[in-house]
């Protein structure tokens, strides 16, 4: 086997091992509605989805999202089973997996790393604590699958700088193309290459038409794709939260970001900063001690360490929220400017004292790294269990309780926000149990926010107008066990007088706080 072969090999395995156990885990949140939706669309809805949202109006309102690519391996893992979650685990497995490779290609060529370097942050970055809701949540594939083709057309771009091959240049094009069409934070893309030939390449900025010539497939494709987007929503890239008041939280945001990719959680960033300039300062050093071209491997640095990580966090800034999956192309900076960090320290002199203090060095922060993504794959493996449970229940109480039954439920944020009515239903239910009883739960876990109230209202009022006065049943989760506690209406009557005053709640805030109180009941009556 050659260095090339053992070394993606390695990747291979310290990419796949943190999540192979998570496989089997069920579908929390958002799942329940992106899998029952896709999974029934016709083969041929993969062209319509060029042209309009990838979601309907499901959530109530209609996404400005235009993805198709990621539609479509939802319409693939669901060919068998849409209701098992395997295939689309062993899929985001395979993404990260391939993302990680394609780190350490980039590592090698753009950086210009030794194979050591290279594959060392190729294996931080698979174990960067940051990922593992891109991994593990089954709709966190809308981030791995973007850098995928992100990746792809970037590695490409730079060996067609390298070599010159019209065939390299061509897959570039072909790779942006699909990662503009799987979520829109690539349109970062231009901006990237054109840098990283400045920066790293050395080449002059100039007018005229040789210089502009290679990224003009580039711009076509990110002005067309945002006209595109203008057309179908009237807006460009999501301006209209560019406010003042957005710009001063996404600066405190960008730092959040920062301590998430580099620690794995949101840490002070005042002694990330300094260590950073130490490790600069040494990497300088060590450099012009070691022989190397000091200058590009300072220019590689810069471009990795702050120019990546920047354009990857950019699009944060019109995301509308914050969430750790939102950097998961930026994370790709860090591992390179650590993996330049171990290329230069690992050639420097006394090499029989630096290179054993660089492997100590590499594993322990690996060490680190895999423990702290082992305790975040433990919180989601936990959500799952609490998801999978909660079906299983509610279909069982469903089934027993009297038809037309009010059942309250309430299963942790966690695992199920945004998850109703879609986790009562078919493929994850056996049946549709809402056309059996009727289900009110907590706003955070309706699918539909702004209805939520005027939803949730006509239901309590037709099980309080139903003839046959059918009972009502509170059901709580645990957060971490999944264990259910459950209070029946027949046992306690305060619980169907709370829900019949529910239902002439006028705000949604004070109907939330009604309900909060009935599953709160029914969780302090468990024993």
């Amino acid at each position: 086997m050659t260095s090339r072969s053992r070394a993606a090999l390695l990747v291979c395995v310290v990419a796949t091992l943190p999540y192979v156990w998570t496989l089997g885990d069920y579908f929390v949140q958002d799942d329940f509605g992106v899998v029952s939706l896709l999974a029934g669309k016709p083969a041929l809805s993969f062209f319509s989805w060029f042209t309009r949202t990838w979601m309907d109006n499901i959530w109530g309102f209609t996404p400005d999202e235009i993805r198709p690519f990621p539609a479509l391996t939802y319409q693939l893992t669901a060919i068998g089973d849409a209701g098992s979650p395997v295939a689309d685990h062993v899929l985001n497995v395979a993404l990260h997996v391939a993302n990680a490779l394609l780190v350490l290609g980039v590592g090698r060529m753009a950086a210009g790393l030794t194979r050591p370097a290279a594959t060392a942050a190729a294996c931080i970055f698979a174990l960067l604590p940051v990922h593992p809701e891109s991994v593990i949540w089954v709709t966190g594939r809308v981030d791995s699958m973007p850098a995928l083709a992100y990746l792809s057309a970037f590695l490409a771009y730079v060996r067609f700088r390298a070599t010159g091959a019209r065939h390299l240049y061509i897959i570039a094009v072909a790779a942006f193309f699909v990662a503009l069409f799987t979520k829109q934070n690539t349109v970062t893309f231009g901006p990237a290459i054109v840098l990283f030939d400045a920066v790293v390449l050395g080449r002059a900025l100039r007018p005229s038409w040789a210089w502009l010539r290679p990224y003009v497939p580039f711009a076509l494709l990110t002005v067309g794709y945002l006209l595109l987007r203008y057309a179908l929503f009237g807006e460009v890239a999501r301006e209209s939260l560019l406010t003042p008041a957005g710009l001063a939280a996404f600066s405190e945001m960008a730092g959040r970001h920062v301590a998430r990719i580099a620690a794995g959680r949101v840490v002070p960033l005042g002694p990330l900063i300094a260590l950073l300039g130490v490790a600069a300062a040494a990497v300088g050093v060590a450099a012009v001690k070691g022989g190397r071209e000091p200058w590009h491997t300072l220019r590689a640095a810069l471009f990795f360490l702050i120019v990546w990580t920047a354009l990857g966090i950019a699009p944060v800034l019109v995301a509308g929220y914050e969430s750790p999956r939102h950097v998961y192309l930026a994370s790709v900076g860090w591992a390179i400017g650590i993996g330049i960090v171990i290329d230069v320290l690992w050639r420097s002199q006394p090499s029989r004292l630096m290179k054993p203090a660089v492997v100590a060095t590499v594993t322990l922060l690996l060490a680190v790294y895999a423990w702290e993504l082992a305790h975040e794959v433990r919180r989601w493996r936990a959500r799952a269990h609490v998801s999978r449970q909660a079906v299983m229940d509610l279909e069982r109480e469903a089934a027993g309780a009297p038809p037309g039954s009010l059942v309250i439920v309430d299963v942790p944020p966690r695992s199920w926000e945004w998850a109703l009515p879609f986790a009562a239903r078919p493929p994850f239910a056996t049946v549709d149990l809402t056309r059996r009883v009727r289900l009110v739960s907590p706003k955070l876990l309706y699918c539909c926010r702004g209805q939520w109230h005027d939803d949730t209202r006509q239901t309590l009022a037709a099980w309080a107008g139903d003839p046959a006065h059918p009972p009502v049943i509170a059901l709580h989760w645990h957060d971490q066990t999944g264990r259910l506690s459950r209070l029946d209406g027949r046992e306690d009557p305060y619980l169907g007088a709370l829900m019949r005053a529910a239902a002439e709640t006028p705000g949604p805030d004070a109907l939330d706080e009604i309900i909060a109180g009935a599953v709160g009941a029914a969780a302090a009556a468990a024993p």
